[in-house]
C-alpha cells in the first residue's frame, strides 16, 4: 500500500474528518440520515429478493443485475458511514475508528464511496435512457422498484456529493471503477452461460457485434465523464463552503500563547528592558 499513499491520503487519514462530517448538519444528524438511508436500501433490497422469489419466481438471477450491486453498494457505503459518523459524534467528534484501522480498509472505503458517487447516476441515466419503457409503471411494485432503484439511488448519491464535507476522489480511484465495470462485462456472460439469459437485453451479442462494442466502450466513457464531472461539482462545492460558510476559528491556546511567540522563544525574552525603563528616573524619586 505504499505505492497508493503517493496518491491517496491513506496516513494520516482524514485529519480534518470531512468523512464524517458536512457543512450544513451536524455529525449526529448526518449519522441518522445515513443510517436512515441504509436501513431503507436494506428493507428495499430484501423486499425485493423476496418477491422475486416468492411471486415472479426468478430469484436466482436477482444479483446478475448491475442495478442491484450497485444498490447493494450504496447500501453497504451508508451503514459504514453511518455507523463511522455516529462514533465520531459519540467521542467528542475527536476522532473515529477508521482513522486507527489498517491501510487497506481506508482504501477500500474510498473506493466504494467512488463507485456509490459515481454508478447509481451511471445506472439511473442507462435505465431512463435506454431501458425504461411503458411497463416501467405497469403494477404498483414496479413503480415502486423503479423509483427506489433507478431514482433515488441518484439522490442518495446526490446528498453525499453536495451535503457532506466528502472530498473528491482521487483519480487514480477512476481505475478500480472501470475494472469493476470491466468485471461486471463477465457476470453477464457467465449469467447467460449458467442461466440462459441476459441481464440486459443489449449485451447480446447476436446479430449486432458491431453495437454491442459500442455500448461497452459508451458505458466507459459514461463512467469517466460522470467521475470527472463529480469530481469537478465536489470541488466547487468546496470553494462554495470555503467562501460562504467559512469553518470558525479554534480559540488560542491562552497558556501557550502567554508562554511562547511565534519564534518559539519564551515570551519575556523579547521585552526590551531599557525601552522598559523610563530615561527620567527623577519622578520616581520620593
Amino acid at each position: 500500500m505504499r505505492s497508493l499513499s503517493a496518491f491517496l491520503p491513506l496516513d494520516p487519514f482524514d485529519t480534518r474528518h470531512t468523512l464524517v462530517t458536512s457543512p450544513f448538519l451536524s455529525p449526529r444528524v448526518l449519522a441518522a440520515i445515513r443510517l436512515t438511508m441504509a436501513c431503507y436500501t436494506l428493507v428495499t433490497l430484501i423486499f425485493s429478493v423476496v418477491w422475486s422469489a416468492m411471486v415472479q419466481k426468478d430469484a436466482a438471477g436477482f444479483f446478475s443485475y448491475f442495478t442491484h450491486l450497485t444498490y447493494s453498494g450504496l447500501c453497504g457505503y451508508f451503514f459504514a458511514s453511518g455507523i463511522q459518523t455516529a462514533m465520531y459524534a459519540r467521542h467528542g467528534q475527536k476522532a473515529y475508528p477508521l482513522q486507527r484501522w489498517a491501510k487497506p480498509w481506508r482504501f477500500l472505503h474510498l473506493t466504494l464511496l467512488s463507485t456509490i458517487t459515481a454508478f447509481p447516476i451511471l445506472v439511473s441515466l442507462v435505465f431512463w435512457g435506454i431501458l425504461a419503457d411503458a411497463t416501467t409503471f405497469d403494477t404498483r411494485y414496479d413503480a415502486w422498484s423503479a423509483i427506489s432503484v433507478h431514482l433515488l439511488n441518484s439522490v442518495f448519491a446526490l446528498f453525499e456529493i453536495l451535503l457532506t464535507n466528502t472530498p473528491a476522489s482521487a483519480w487514480i480511484l477512476l481505475g478500480p471503477g472501470l475494472l469493476l465495470l470491466i468485471g461486471y462485462v463477465g457476470v453477464i456472460y457467465v449469467t447467460y452461460a449458467t442461466q440462459g439469459f441476459y441481464a440486459y437485453s443489449f449485451m447480446d451479442p447476436k446479430g449486432h457485434p458491431g453495437k454491442l462494442a459500442i455500448y461497452i466502450i459508451g458505458i466507459g466513457l459514461a463512467e469517466c465523464i460522470i467521475f470527472a464531472i463529480v469530481h469537478g461539482v465536489v470541488v466547487l462545492r468546496q470553494r462554495g463552503v470555503a467562501r460562504f460558510l467559512p469553518a470558525p476559528s479554534k480559540p488560542v491556546d491562552d497558556e501557550k500563547s502567554i508562554a511562547s511567540t511565534s519564534d518559539g522563544k519564551p515570551a519575556w525574552e523579547d521585552v526590551d528592558i531599557d525601552s522598559a525603563i523610563p530615561a527620567d528616573m527623577s519622578k520616581f524619586e520620593v
